[in-house]
């Protein structure tokens, strides 16, 4: 069929049932094509929904990750803070009064008692399948032997080795625990779960 037979066709044809046959054509491309375009939008909104639901509950596990670090931080600072004044009321100058070495006693008690209750929420803070996280455990048992009751009777040298110990372990929990919060923060910026 050549051009010649197709203009000779449409002029053959009257305007309506030209009408007529583009209004088929129209119904039929619509009764194919429809579906199809449904069918791809469709699709798109489903990935859509779930590339959301997905951005949504990484959010909120980097949220809840923050938190977790803000309070990890927070709470190893003061037990840290408290570890260091319960070594320094553990050698009290040796003329206090009684009355100071009573508020001497006061504070220590107040002191232990808070720094174990950190202790142990630090500890319920980690994870004990990551071994990254039981070696901060057994810092924190390192640190805590450092920082016992000195021997009776104890000489200027032994002080002062007890202090380095302490000031050791202290900077190895120190170091040990900003490795940890600085992988939970690269944790937090990539957004992981």
């Amino acid at each position: 069929m050549s051009i010649c037979d197709v203009v000779d066709l449409l002029q053959a044809v009257s305007a309506d049932e030209f009408n007529k046959v583009v209004l088929a054509l129209v119904a039929l491309i619509a009764l194919v094509v429809g579906p199809i375009i449904q069918w791809r939008i469709a699709k798109r909104q489903a990935e859509l929904q779930k590339s959301i639901a997905h951005r949504q509950a990484v959010d909120n596990i980097s949220s809840k990750r923050q938190v977790w670090i803000d309070e990890l931080r927070k709470d190893a600072a003061e037990y840290l803070t408290l570890m260091a004044r319960l070594e320094e009321l553990r050698r009290p100058p040796p003329d206090l009064s009684i009355e100071d070495q009573k508020l001497n006693f006061e504070e220590f008690a107040a002191a232990n008692k808070r720094a174990f209750e950190l202790g142990i929420r630090i500890k319920l803070r980690l994870n004990p399948t990551e071994k990254f996280h039981n070696e901060f455990v057994r810092l924190l048992g390192v640190l805590s032997d450092a920082c016992a009751d000195p021997p009776q009777n104890e000489t200027h040298e032994q002080i002062a080795l007890a202090k380095k110990n302490f000031a050791v372990a202290r900077d190895n929990v120190v170091a040990h625990l900003q490795r940890i919060l600085k992988e939970e923060w690269e944790r937090v910026k990539k957004g992981d779960m």
